[in-house]
């Protein structure tokens, strides 16, 4: 009737698990590529401005992977960022070999995943600001245990900086429900911070005409936000982390929109690592979105 029609060679039908976009997909998650890892573990170190973006390139698109990457990648940043002009200033040295060992080491030793969303279940997304940075945190809180879904952070630009502490504690709201919402979809979600100012901000009037702003940006995700609460800093360490752990001077070096992905030193849900995840499978199965990789909605919210 609609004139559906498949190629049988482009086909995988009742296999358990199989490679799309140099991931390998099954039931229960989502993982990087074994080849593709291979093949970056297996690059030599580079000698070139060329092939140290290559190498960028690469492990970059594995970053949600990864812990730390934006803190890792600070020192290949600071030598790649060159124009075409200044690309013979190019020079690799101790911290930029550390950083190109480092993230070998992780992509075949760390037991890197993401859980999937419980979609009967209200998201809590923590987030925090520093002088520095931004980040945040998706999880849900199930009768089962805790369940990580997703880790966003980023650098501050310098106009950022100069924000108020109120500005930059609901700048890290508005961007983390901005990057999420393809994420969160229509489900209901919580948010949490260390500022108590911003308490329930969606449900009152405050006396910024930034953060009004951003509140008015974000209008058409107001009714699935259940309530902001405010989380004292002393229990908000994961994002309070987040946001702060980025070395001063990477904000010359690297893109404001750099993503770092955290997932070591995160207390929350800890506690359920070794009765969740069995040994064999923390390293079988690192579990990011398979709805990013499947699914994208095009809506997203701009600042």
């Amino acid at each position: 009737k609609a004139n559906f029609q498949v190629n049988p060679d482009k086909c995988s039908i009742a296999v358990q698990e199989i490679d799309f976009l140099s991931h390998t997909i099954n039931e229960q998650c989502i993982k990087p590529n074994g080849d593709k890892i291979k093949a970056i573990v297996d690059l030599p170190t580079p000698k070139t401005l060329k092939e140290a973006n290559e190498f960028l390139g690469k492990i970059n698109w594995y970053r949600k992977f990864i812990p730390n990457f934006a803190r890792i990648a600070a020192p290949l940043h600071k030598v790649t960022n060159k124009t075409k002009h200044h690309r013979h200033d190019f020079k690799w040295g101790p911290d930029q070999q550390q950083s190109f060992e480092e993230f070998k080491r992780l992509l075949t030793t760390y037991p890197l995943f993401l859980e999937y969303p419980d979609l009967s279940t209200p998201f809590v997304l923590t987030t925090d600001a520093s002088n520095i940075g931004i980040g945040g945190i998706l999880r849900q809180d199930t009768p089962n245990g805790t369940k990580i879904n997703y880790f966003k952070s980023r650098l501050l630009n310098d106009t950022e900086r100069k924000y108020d502490t109120i500005e930059q504690e609901a700048l890290a709201m508005f961007w983390c429900i901005s990057e999420l919402c393809s994420y969160i979809g229509d489900s209901d979600f919580i948010i949490e911070t260390d500022h108590k100012p911003l308490e329930n901000f969606h449900k009152k009037q405050i006396n910024n005409t930034r953060v009004m702003n951003w509140l008015f940006k974000l209008q058409d995700m107001l009714p699935q936000i259940i309530a902001v609460k405010h989380r004292p800093g002393a229990h908000n360490a994961a994002a309070d982390y987040i946001s702060r752990h980025f070395p001063p001077s990477a904000s010359t070096n690297i893109n404001p929109s750099t993503t770092a992905v955290i997932y070591d030193d995160w207390p929350i849900g800890t506690e359920h690592w070794d009765d969740q995840v069995p040994k064999p499978q923390r390293t079988q199965c690192p579990q990011p979105s398979i709805l990013e990789h499947t699914c994208t909605r095009t809506a997203r919210i701009n600042a």
